[in-house]
């Protein structure tokens, strides 16, 4: 879990190989099952394995994601 949640720390701040940070702007993001919390607005919730995945563009972590954030991440991914 400290690996998942460090990889999740990275990808909320920064835009590196992919666009991680955008991907959540404008979110308030909360692990359900780890210290991650960052960011304001509507809320995408889940497991943090799930929102590293959908910060990195895999927009079928979604599915294990709630909130009315979801439905902005997965616009953002062309899913939506």
């Amino acid at each position: 879990m400290a690996t998942t949640t460090a990889v999740a720390r990275f990808f909320a701040s920064r835009d590196f190989t992919v666009a991680s940070k955008t991907a959540i702007a404008g979110l308030r993001v909360e692990a359900t099952d780890g210290p991650i919390t960052t960011g304001s607005g509507d809320l995408l919730r889940g497991p943090t394995l799930s929102l590293v995945m959908g910060m990195a563009g895999r927009a079928a972590a979604c599915e294990d994601l709630e909130g009315d954030g979801v439905a902005v991440l997965r616009a953002r991914l062309g899913s939506g």
